[in-house]
């Protein structure tokens, strides 16, 4: 049964001894495993869909100890480990819609959606509601209500199938494999047949599917109530939700409390990322499969609000383009386009009542708002070998004279690349249309942001970004 002891000593770290010439000193080669590198920003989709951080990795355990149970071959456990971990990639797509259709945190409403009875009509309507604009006063909750009405069945279904196809789509985007895609795209079919997003039954679900269902289950239901409530939530949705044979299985390596004492001990990536029996090696030197993964992410953040679609490419556009104009060289720019693609991750978890808010925000709201800096340092942070791209990612509102955050770092103690984020970043911005005004032109832009030039951002990069400006801006997509 996979254990819970953390990772090995330098776990995923390759130094080659190769020298350049002679008498030089060894070169150091940084590699990554892709278990690792997905585990860690799994964690950015367990703030999107508000549940416990370290959900999906907790899930990873209990799913690959039941592959170990039933004694998958290696080839079906490594597509159940992605499947397991990426089983919400989908999350952010729905956000907006959820805060639309209840009036509500979006992030609060899809925890509890995530344990209730959404596919059986009466008990779908019963929750649905129950999240609907929750501290209102009662007379906007009942217009709410009213406006659901008994679309409440229609509007569970319809968010589970835009979750799982949005999730099945990111999958194929990183490129690794097929079966775990379709297991995230399957994975609120119920064996019942009363899921979605094709009413499939029994054993005509994707195997992968069934135990990532299983797994995400027993966890959510651990997390809220411990061992005991996690086996009789398995056992009430045994061969309605959930495979029989599987469930039994379950029960039986759940029953020693060391099952349980392990689990609580899943913490971290690295916990987890040795469960992967045929990790793909990301060389922290090269872009293409690190990009690919930071791209693929970028497209989740700007998933999360209509406001924000695309920001996260444009701003990753416009640094590089900046530093291509300031000279820097290839396997710079790369990683800074790392950072700019991931600077948001941290804004899955603020919630789409303030992200798509008409209005100016509170200060509990800007607090919550500056907060996501915080969060995309600490979702990159494990990643301790590409240790300056989180924090040149999460350094992207620092400014200059101290005025920014999260840090209040002024001056020296900001790198050039940071310099350069942050105007690509307060260009992207402000270029995109928000829910409180409208897009300025490229123009406009730069006119707003030069009395900063000096003081709160950088001379050079400010300059560079005019430069691109001039040309026509980058391509992107």
């Amino acid at each position: 049964m996979p254990g819970g002891t953390g990772p090995p000593t330098r776990q995923g770290v390759v130094i080659s001894r190769s020298l350049r010439h002679a008498g030089a000193a060894p070169v150091t080669r940084i590699t990554l495993p892709s278990s690792l590198v997905i585990a860690a920003l799994s964690r950015a989709l367990d703030l999107a869909e508000g549940v416990p951080q370290g959900h999906a990795l907790r899930t990873c355990w209990i799913g690959m100890a039941l592959a170990e149970a039933l004694e998958l071959p290696a080839p079906v456990r490594h597509d159940l480990y992605y499947s397991l971990l990426l089983k919400d990639a989908g999350c952010s797509a729905t956000a907006a819609r959820v805060t639309q259709w209840l009036g509500a945190d979006d992030r609060a409403a899809k925890r509890a959606l995530k344990t209730s009875r959404w596919s059986s009509g009466r008990h779908a309507v019963w929750d649905t509601l129950a999240q609907a604009r929750p501290d209102a006063t009662l007379p906007a909750r009942a217009w709410q209500w009213a406006r659901l009405g008994r679309r409440s069945t229609e509007v569970s279904r319809e968010l589970a199938e835009v979750r799982c196809a949005r999730g099945a789509e990111t999958v194929r985007h990183l490129g690794w494999t097929d079966p775990a895609a379709e297991a995230v795209l399957m994975l609120d079919e119920h064996w019942d047949g009363s899921g979605a997003p094709m009413g499939l039954r029994g054993e005509t679900i994707p195997l992968l599917s069934r135990l990532t269902l299983l797994a995400q289950t027993v966890e959510l239901f651990w997390q809220a109530g411990g061992p005991a409530a996690a086996r009789t939530a398995a056992q009430r949705r045994r061969g309605k939700w959930l495979d029989p044979e599987l469930v039994d299985v379950l029960l039986a390596i759940s029953r020693p409390a060391d099952f349980w004492a392990n689990l609580a001990t899943i913490d971290g990536p690295g916990a987890v990322s040795p469960l992967d029996p045929y990790p793909v090696q990301i060389d922290g030197h090269s872009p293409e499969v690190l990009l690919r993964v930071a791209r693929v992410f970028a497209g989740v953040v700007d998933a999360k609000s209509p406001w924000t679609s695309h920001h996260s490419s444009r701003t990753a556009a416009y640094a590089r383009a900046c530093a291509r104009v300031m000279g820097y060289a290839p396997a710079r720019r790369d990683r800074l386009t790392v950072a700019a693609l991931l600077h948001d991750i941290g804004t899955l978890g603020v919630s789409n009542l303030i992200l798509d808010k008409p209005g100016r925000l509170t200060a509990v709201e800007t607090d919550s708002m500056r907060a996501h800096t915080t969060l995309t340092h600490q979702i990159l942070a494990p990643l301790s070998p590409l240790v300056d791209i989180a924090d040149l990612a999460s350094a992207h509102h620092e400014r200059l004279d101290g005025t920014g955050y999260h840090r209040g770092l002024r001056g020296v103690a900001l790198t050039e690349e940071c310099t350069v984020l942050a105007v690509a970043d307060v260009f992207g911005a402000v270029t995109s249309a928000r829910p409180h005004r409208a897009a300025m032109t490229p123009e406009q832009a730069l006119d707003l942001m030069a009395p900063e030039v000096g003081q709160g951002l950088g001379v050079e990069a400010y300059e560079a970004l005019c430069t691109v400006v001039a040309a026509g801006g980058p391509a992107f997509t």
